[in-house]
């Protein structure tokens, strides 16, 4: 594991880079695919993640058999700072009392800024059939939005519990908007016990096949998934790492 501290020009701060590098890596001249994971702090260490729980990703790695570059962007832990930097639109005056979203800005910097600064200390496979992106909860909806927005960037997106109650409408446009590949693929899930009652959960689950629907249309390949007894939590995400790994880029 390598870490290093870069200025993240949208919250005017610095934040932490975890990197993950396969193994063997300083031992051979190879270059290797990427994943980019949002809320970065919860992709290893327990004692680094938000909630003493991670999803250990660097302990499947090291037994999976596809090498692959992680790399987890530390998010704010100011709840409104997290909330602004990681939603990609303006929300109605009713949801988060009218959030004017930054979430285009931290995608721009991550393209513009964190991706060159990766790509030129590590040995990548900088195209866009080897660049992924994943997260859960407002993670997930950026990992939506980053490969739906910035499909000539990202082919891949693992987007995990992704609230859509609160931008349906854009999340809708910007799906079927968007200039997609055919080659790309998009797991979407979402656990059964996220939602407060079964109607709830019935919309939501609605929601995500429209989306998936959508994206099918256009013929990207998808995978909506219902994590029974699923909660809104690293350690139901973490169960999800072999699924949309295998999913992503072994299928």
């Amino acid at each position: 594991m390598e870490r290093f501290r870069i200025h993240f020009a949208p919250g005017s701060d610095e934040r932490e880079v975890s990197v993950y590098l396969p193994r063997g890596y300083h031992d051979s001249d190879a270059a290797y695919p990427v994943m980019y994971m949002f809320d970065g702090q919860n992709a290893f260490e327990e004692e680094r993640a938000d909630y003493g729980n991670s999803w250990a990703l660097h302990e499947f790695l090291g037994n999976w058999e596809k090498d692959v570059i992680v790399v987890g962007l530390e998010s704010s832990r100011e709840s409104d700072r997290h909330l602004a930097e990681y939603c990609p639109y303006h929300l109605a005056p009713r949801m988060w009392e009218g959030l004017r979203g930054r979430g285009r800005s931290t995608m721009e910097w991550i393209i513009g800024t964190l991706k060159q600064e990766i790509d030129s200390r590590y040995r990548t496979l900088g195209d866009r059939l080897c660049t992924g992106v994943m997260g859960a909860g407002l993670g997930g909806l950026m990992s939506l939005y980053a490969v739906t927005a910035f499909n000539d960037v990202f082919s891949k997106a693992a987007c995990l519990s992704v609230p859509v109650g609160i931008c349906y409408p854009q999340l809708v446009h910007q799906v079927r908007e968007g200039l997609i590949d055919p080659d790309t693929r998009v797991y979407l899930s979402l656990g059964e016990n996220e939602a407060r009652d079964r109607k709830m959960l019935a919309h939501l689950v609605a929601c995500n096949l429209t989306l998936s629907n959508i994206l099918q249309s256009k013929h990207a390949r998808v995978y909506p998934y219902l994590l029974e007894g699923g909660r809104h939590c690293e350690m139901d995400w973490k169960k999800q790492t072999p699924e949309f790994m295998r999913f992503l880029w072994l299928e």
